[in-house]
């Protein structure tokens, strides 16, 4: 699959909203796919790479093969070891060596420049053809060590190519596009724009849990305020979504650090005691604090909210909510997708906070960013 994915920034008083998307080409050559997500693709900035290379049918990466990983120049490799790569061949995790082969079931890799060369060793067990080999170079590789490197991003904002190359099938190539803006459109054949547009107080926003404090948003602020204790407070982004991926996209978000003022934070909670970054719960009482938010369909595609089922939406009577995921090395939920085409997405993220009683004055501020990605 050829993906894409955007960034894009929405500063909060309570919150900082950056989207990050990136984009791929579709390429005729095999194997069946190759992608290339990134953690993050803002210029100068390190991040999380994850290569899927997709084999062909017939294709097998066996003893005395080779997988050749190109990284486009620019993009700095720095002090990325052994220790921040695993390499996956149909989800079995190999072992990677760097000395020589001889007979064990290893994989050796070589780093020389931009290249990343994986070599099977003579008595590697090969997995059934056509698997899906995937690579992760990064914090998330954490296979057999501690991963402490990153490959930092390409200072300039520009597109860029990927190779990955086999002996069993013919290179493949993937864009990557190193962003700086907030909405980008795909190049020649394929589209995507992402929006954060602001939402009034009231029926727009729609947010049933508890009896909350509505305030009013623009494009790019979520002004909170000042806030009474224990008692609920929430506003709304609309998220609009048209794209031509033929295998349609999905929408993330995760925040990097706790609602913070100096070496005081708000804890993200756990609704009324069921919910987390990747579980849903209910939250009708404003003395069980926190910061989270709950998704409502608005227009497009009925099933835009993947990870939260209708009954379960911001305007259900009985809502239910996620905190925010905070650990880049751990996954996130989609709260929105489409499996095809779609054209006028529209999901509301309502910010959903309550503080307590004991809360430090302050003005607490973090940064919440979405992550959209289409599959081409």
């Amino acid at each position: 699959m050829n993906q894409l994915r955007g960034l894009f920034y929405l500063v909060l008083l309570s919150g900082l909203v950056v989207v990050n998307f990136w984009v791929q080409p579709v390429s005729a050559v095999a194997p069946e796919d190759l992608t290339v997500l990134l953690s993050d693709s803002r210029p100068s900035t390190v991040a999380n790479w994850t290569i899927t290379h997709d084999q062909e049918a017939t294709a097998q990466l066996q003893a005395a093969d080779t997988l050749v990983l190109t990284i486009p120049t620019g993009f700095a490799i720095g002090s990325v070891d052994q220790t921040d790569i695993d390499f996956k061949v149909a989800s079995t995790d190999e072992v990677l060596q760097t000395g020589a082969c001889g007979a064990t079931d290893t994989v050796r890799y070589t780093i020389a420049g931009q290249v990343m060369t994986f070599d099977p060793c003579d008595s590697y067990t090969a997995e059934a053809a056509g698997s899906i080999i995937e690579i992760e170079i990064g914090l998330h590789a954490l296979f057999t060590d501690t991963a402490n490197a990153q490959i930092t991003n390409h200072a300039t904002p520009a597109t860029y190519t990927v190779t990955s190359d086999t002996s069993d099938e013919d290179a493949k190539d993937a864009l990557i596009a190193v962003v700086s803006g907030v909405t980008v459109s795909a190049t020649v054949d394929e589209s995507l724009t992402v929006a954060v547009n602001a939402v009034s107080a009231g029926a727009a926003c729609d947010d049933n849990g508890g009896t909350p404090t509505e305030i009013t948003t623009t494009a790019t602020t979520v002004p909170f305020a000042t806030v009474a204790t224990e008692a609920f407070y929430n506003g709304c982004q609309r998220i609009d979504v048209d794209t031509n991926a033929a295998g349609g996209y999905t929408v993330t978000i995760a925040q990097t650090q706790l609602l913070t003022s100096g070496a005081t934070t708000i804890a993200e909670g756990t609704c009324d005691g069921a919910c987390n970054d990747t579980t849903l719960g209910g939250w009708e009482t404003a003395t069980n604090n926190g910061f989270g938010y709950c998704a409502d369909d608005r227009a497009g595609n009925a099933g835009a909210d993947a990870g939260i089922a209708a009954a379960d939406q911001c305007d259900d009577t009985t809502p239910l909510y996620y905190t925010f995921f905070t650990d880049p090395t751990e996954p996130t939920v989609d709260f929105m997708f489409s499996s095809g085409p779609i054209s006028g997405d529209q999901t509301n993220v309502s910010f959903h906070l309550s503080v307590p009683g004991d809360q430090s004055a302050g003005t607490y501020q973090n940064v919440v960013y979405y992550v959209a990605t289409p599959t081409f």
